[in-house]
C-alpha cells in the first residue's frame, strides 16, 4: 500500500471555498490541484505564493504509512512536533 495523504476543509473556512465540500477527507494532491485551477480563474483575491496550496489553518491532515497504519500530519516538510499531533 502507497502513502496516501488526505485533506478535509475545515467548517469554518467554507465561505472560501465554496467549490469544496465542508468536513469530507479527500487526496490533498486532488483538493490541491482544485485550489490551484479555482485561484488561477480569479481576476482578484488571494494568491498563492508559499510552498502549499492547501492552507494549514483552513485544512486538517491525515495519512497512511507505507504499511497501512493511519497516522497525523505526514507532511515531511512539517516540523516533527506537527508530525506527533
Amino acid at each position: 500500500m502507497k502513502s496516501r495523504r488526505e485533506a478535509r476543509l475545515l467548517p469554518e473556512h467554507a465561505g472560501k471555498y465554496p467549490y469544496i465540500s465542508v468536513g469530507t477527507w479527500q487526496t490533498a494532491s486532488v483538493l490541491a490541484k482544485d485550489v490551484v485551477a479555482h485561484t488561477l480563474t480569479q481576476s482578484t483575491g488571494p494568491f498563492i505564493t508559499g510552498e502549499r496550496a492547501l492552507n494549514p489553518a483552513h485544512f486538517e491532515f491525515r495519512g497512511w504509512d507505507a504499511n497501512g497504519r493511519l497516522t497525523p500530519a505526514t507532511r515531511r516538510g512539517d516540523p516533527l512536533a506537527e508530525r506527533k499531533r
